[in-house]
């Protein structure tokens, strides 16, 4: 019988795709949060339904899980803000926030917050022009937030040395 064995994740790929985790957790504890802000809220309702006669609140709690959602939501002042973060802006992330903002009405948790506004936040590293100005185009703020570690990322993640 094969032995498995725990073992970290190597340096590699891999290893950075927490990065954008790690840049979120950083901006967020800087932030003037009213409450604590929630990561990877699962939004709007329940779409997947089991084949049974009654949907108990446990069995609609199990399948929540499967349930879109948003890097971080929190509340400061009369606005709800909804982010997503990237190291690298890319323009799928408007569309994907924009789906967020989408199922927000949708969810449970704004019936605690009726009546403050949703804005939808990108959060990015490094700048784009142009993705920045899609962004605010289609409403949403764009932070960019760039910590001493972000430039090791960056060189590491797509530095790729050439021949001279």
């Amino acid at each position: 019988m094969a032995e498995m064995k725990a073992t970290p994740i190597g340096e590699g790929p891999r290893r950075l795709t927490l990065q954008s985790t790690r840049l979120l957790h950083e901006w967020a504890s800087i932030q003037p949060w009213d409450v604590n802000p929630i990561y990877e809220l699962r939004l709007g309702p329940t779409r997947l339904t089991p084949n049974a006669p009654v949907l108990t609140p446990k069995i609609e709690a199990m399948l929540r899980v499967f349930n879109n959602y948003a890097d971080l939501v929190g509340v400061i002042g009369n606005e709800i803000l909804v982010i997503e973060a990237k190291m690298v802006p890319e323009p799928g992330a408007i569309s994907q926030l924009q789906h967020y903002i989408d199922l927000m009405p949708l969810t449970p948790l704004m019936q605690m917050h009726a009546g403050k506004r949703v804005q939808g936040v990108l959060l990015f590293a490094v700048d784009n022009p142009l993705i920045r100005q899609r962004a605010e185009q289609a409403g949403f703020r764009v932070e960019i937030y760039t910590p001493a570690w972000a430039n090791d990322y960056l060189e590491l993640k797509y530095y790729r040395r050439r021949s001279e």
